[in-house]
C-alpha cells in the first residue's frame, strides 16, 4: 500500500470549491500516454468522479468529482496500473515537453528523451520552491520555456560549406531573413540568426551544415500574480550534457535561495551574473565556461 500522508502532501489533493470533493492529477510525460492508459483514466473518472477529466497546462490529466474519503483507495488504483501522479508544493513538478525530433520536422532537441530522463532522476525532489521546468524541440518555443524557472529549446548554429547551387533556397525558407546567397556564396547574419536549423534541413546540396548543435537555456521565468520572463543564461549547450546543466541550476538555486523564493527572484537579488558563476563553478570544462551570456 501507499503512504496516504505522504502522497496526499506531495501530490493532491486539489480542493474542489465544493465540499468534501477533490481533483486528483495524473502525470504524463512529455504530454505522452498510450490508448490503454487513457482507457484506464476514463474509468477511474467514471468510478471516482462524474465522468469528467481535464487537461492542464502542465501536461497532466485531472479527474474532478473525487470525494476525499476515496483518495486512498484511487491513489492505490493509479499506482498499481503504473501510472504516476503530478507534483506539487515546494517541489519540481512535471516536465512538460513539446514532441521535438520524434515527429515534428522542425525539431532539432529530442526532448521526449530528456523529458523522460528528468522524470527519472529529478521530478519529485524538494526544492526551496516551486520549480517548473519546460522543454522545446527548437526555438519556436511551443513548449514555452521562457516562462518556466528552468527552461530549454533546440538549437542548430549554421556553417558554410561548399557545393552551393544558388536555388536560394535557404534564404526564402529563413523566416528572420538572416540569409542571402551572393554569387553561390550563403552569408548568414549572425545577429539576425536564431538557430532553427530550417536552412541546413532545406539545403539541397548540403551546403549549410550544423556546426553546433544542442539546447538554449532560459533561466527565473514564471507566471501567477509577478510574472517574470525567463533569461537566456547559456546561448547553446551540448545535448548530452543538458541534465548536468539543469542539475547544476538546482543545485546553485538550493544554496543560494532563502526559503520559499523562486529561481527568478534569487536572480533578482543576487545579480544574474552572480548566479551563473555558481552554476558554472559546479565542474564544467573549460569549453563550457565560454559560453557566457546572451
Amino acid at each position: 500500500m501507499i503512504d496516504q500522508n505522504n502522497s496526499i502532501r506531495q501530490h493532491g489533493r486539489i480542493k474542489q470549491q465544493q465540499q468534501g470533493f477533490t481533483a486528483v492529477r495524473i502525470r504524463t510525460i512529455a504530454g505522452n500516454m498510450t490508448s490503454d492508459q487513457l482507457r484506464k483514466i476514463a474509468d477511474l473518472s467514471d468510478r471516482y468522479g462524474q465522468g469528467q477529466l481535464h487537461i492542464t497546462t502542465r501536461q497532466s490529466v485531472e479527474i474532478h468529482w473525487v470525494r476525499e474519503n476515496q483518495l486512498e483507495t484511487i491513489f492505490q488504483e493509479i499506482q498499481d496500473f503504473g501510472l504516476l501522479l503530478a507534483v506539487r508544493g515546494p517541489r519540481i513538478m512535471t516536465v512538460i515537453a513539446c514532441p521535438g525530433i520524434t515527429l515534428c520536422k522542425r525539431g532539432i532537441g529530442n526532448t521526449v528523451m530528456l523529458a523522460t530522463q528528468l522524470n527519472d532522476c529529478i521530478v519529485g525532489r524538494e526544492m526551496p520552491g516551486k520549480t517548473k521546468i519546460a522543454v522545446s524541440g527548437c526555438p519556436s518555443s511551443c513548449a514555452k520555456p521562457q516562462i518556466n524557472d528552468i527552461g530549454l529549446h533546440g538549437v542548430m548554429i549554421p556553417a558554410i560549406a561548399d557545393g552551393c547551387i544558388g536555388c536560394n533556397s535557404c534564404a526564402q525558407n529563413c523566416k528572420v531573413e538572416a540569409i542571402k546567397v551572393r554569387e553561390l556564396i550563403p552569408c548568414i547574419d549572425k545577429d539576425k540568426c536564431v538557430g532553427c536549423g530550417v536552412c541546413v534541413k532545406n539545403c539541397p546540396k548540403q551546403a549549410l551544415i550544423a556546426k553546433r548543435q544542442g539546447y538554449a537555456v532560459y533561466v527565473g521565468g514564471k507566471i501567477g500574480k509577478k510574472p517574470m520572463l525567463g533569461i537566456k543564461i547559456f546561448s547553446i549547450i551540448p545535448e548530452q550534457e543538458a541534465i548536468s546543466f539543469i542539475q547544476a541550476i538546482l543545485e546553485a538555486y538550493s544554496r543560494l535561495s532563502v526559503k520559499g523564493e523562486r529561481i527568478g527572484t534569487v536572480i533578482n537579488r543576487i545579480g544574474l551574473v552572480n548566479f551563473q558563476e555558481e552554476i558554472l563553478k559546479q565542474n564544467f570544462s573549460k569549453e563550457n565556461n565560454t559560453l557566457g551570456l546572451s
